[in-house]
């Protein structure tokens, strides 16, 4: 009896030690992805190389250290990371999840057939799973690559596949702006204008503000690349008129910004002249510096 109670005792600590441990690593893996979130990625990889000396099969770990990698853009690196992550993976939704960022990393090192091959086994799982929304997630992913890939007739007919699955009007403006900008690529300016549009639409429904000023500036541009002038100051209009309505001093800014390019293509100098002042001082309350290098290059076109 002794001895059993002892036997007992030397198991509860060690089971009490195992736990800390355990404890204590899923506070460091928390750590490390947290280092990520915050924009210190550098931090995280050196601290997953060292978690990973003590703990090498450890799949969080192993994905804290690829989300680094990605994080800095080190997609060759990230690679074979993730290709352990997914060799570590048990449930399907972690195989779903690993096959999807493995995608990710081909695409980012632009091996595109290999993107694609990762994201449709990705797709299949989801399709197994019955999960419709990582569905639609990789049908878009696929989209993106064949869009890189100038597979534009491939991409549209992803995209398609994916509104099909599509929930609410934000995830089908989303996939209505993606499709327009292919048309647009592809100078079709009049179904680049119709599937534009609907995304401008879905957004009045369902998107927020920076949604909706982004579709109607877009729908403003597209416009103009079709010379469709009229409709296009319309479309800036509207958002400028939504930027001032609502505080939203970057929209009110960039809309100046197109309305002055708008007014240069139809040879109104002075004009352009006006919009891109009252943008470049603006702006210096924004503080944005895309903005600033685009006024500054409209500036100097308009002066030459």
């Amino acid at each position: 009896m002794r001895f059993v109670s002892i036997s007992f005792l030397l198991l509860a600590i060690f089971s009490n030690l195992a736990f800390a441990d355990d404890a204590e690593l899923i506070k460091k893996i928390a750590d490390c992805n947290q280092m990520v979130k915050n924009g210190t990625p550098e931090k995280a990889l050196d601290f997953s190389n060292q978690l990973l000396k003590k703990n090498p099969k450890n799949r969080e770990v192993v994905l804290c250290k690829a989300r680094a990698q990605m994080a800095l853009n080190q997609y060759t690196d990230a690679v074979p990371t993730l290709t352990s992550v997914d060799q570590l993976s048990n449930s399907p939704n972690d195989h779903m999840m690993s096959l999807a960022m493995l995608g990710n990393a081909y695409k980012g090192n632009q091996q595109f057939s290999e993107a694609i091959a990762s994201y449709q086994q990705s797709m299949d799982i989801a399709k197994a799973q019955k999960n419709k929304s990582f569905e639609r997630i990789t049908y878009s992913l696929i989209g993106e690559v064949q869009t890189l890939n100038k597979q534009f007739d491939e991409a549209v007919a992803s995209y398609q596949a994916g509104l099909k699955l599509a929930l609410n009007d934000n995830e089908r403006a989303d996939a209505f702006e993606r499709i327009a900008s292919i048309y647009n690529q592809e100078q079709k300016h009049n179904q680049a204008i119709e599937y534009q549009l609907k995304a401008a639409l879905a957004y009045t429904h369902y998107g927020d503000l920076d949604a909706q000023a982004n579709a109607g500036l877009e729908l403003g541009r597209i416009y103009m690349d079709a010379a469709e002038f009229e409709q296009a100051e319309k479309s800036i209009n509207k958002i400028l008129k939504l930027a001032v309505d609502n505080g939203g001093a970057y929209w009110e800014v960039k809309s100046d910004l197109y309305l002055a390019k708008l007014k240069m293509a139809i040879h109104q100098s002075n004009e352009a002249q006006k919009l891109l002042e009252a943008a470049q001082k603006l702006n210096k309350e924004v503080g944005d510096v895309y903005l600033a290098e685009g006024i500054a290059a409209a500036l100097s076109q308009l002066n030459k």
